[in-house]
């Protein structure tokens, strides 16, 4: 008998990490819905359950939303709808410490997770999924198929730089008094990025899922925070990225969004 569907809510300030978020939920056959960051959450949790609707099983929520307070969110959570999984995440910081880790799951999160990172997507992204599936006891990770999407997704992140890059490299080269095709002669491409290597992206992403719940379970039990660092910003996701990053089969819709 197969496993019921599990709902998921993504809530994101960032359009293009909920766009992500969304993306890897889905390689995992959850149904994702992306809720506005600037909505009364707890009224729409509110409205749904008084519809008689389906609640969402997990809610992967930004820290940093403005229009709510997390913790405060995870106390009412926890005394009203007790089975929901509460994820927080900050894309702001690539480590959480253990110190507001602690603090959150004593307000009723079932974890708080880092957010994505250009440079550590890969990993990071797998460990994410991993915990998320762990809380909601599903059966196994479809690691070809998130595989499949994180590569997807690199390559689309890859591709919304390669513009900003060419840009750049004009705009200096006329501040040098040269033509691009000057600037490439001279430097055969230099400021182009480099092609991607997924071989070696996939090995650490493969390192990671056989790695990411046992690294999890040491982080947990340090006594000191590590270090707060602050992570590289990813680029604003664009029409192009989010057509791309969104499943164009998909025809299910809940509360106007399609999942």
């Amino acid at each position: 008998m197969d496993t019921p569907q599990k709902l998921a809510f993504v809530v994101q300030s960032n359009r293009l990490q909920g766009l992500m978020w969304q993306a890897l939920l889905k390689s995992q056959k959850l149904a994702v819905i992306l809720e506005p960051a600037n909505g009364d959450l707890a009224d729409c949790i509110s409205q749904i359950a008084t519809a008689g609707l389906t609640l969402p099983d997990v809610i992967v929520l930004d820290a940093e939303a403005s229009a709510l307070n997390p913790y405060e969110f995870c106390r009412w959570c926890r005394e009203t709808f007790p089975h929901m999984q509460i994820f927080l995440t900050r894309c702001r910081q690539l480590h959480i410490s253990d110190t507001e880790r602690r603090w959150a799951k004593q307000q009723g999160a079932t974890d708080f997770l880092n957010g994505f990172d250009r440079d550590t997507l890969m990993s990071s992204a797998t460990e994410n999924v991993k915990c998320i599936l762990t809380g909601l006891d599903y059966p196994f990770l479809n690691e070809k198929a998130l595989l499949t999407v994180l590569l997807n997704i690199r390559r689309q992140l890859n591709t919304t730089q390669a513009p900003q890059a060419s840009t750049t490299s004009a705009r200096q080269g006329r501040a040098q008094g040269l033509t691009v095709a000057d600037s490439k002669g001279a430097g055969g491409n230099a400021n182009q990025p480099d092609p991607l290597n997924d071989i070696d992206w996939v090995t650490s992403g493969l390192r990671a899922l056989s790695n990411g719940l046992a690294r999890k379970a040491a982080n947990d039990t340090l006594t000191s925070p590590p270090p707060v660092v602050k992570s590289s910003a990813l680029p604003k996701a664009s029409d192009d990225a989010e057509e791309k990053l969104t499943d164009d089969n998909t025809v299910r819709r809940y509360r106007g969004v399609v999942y």
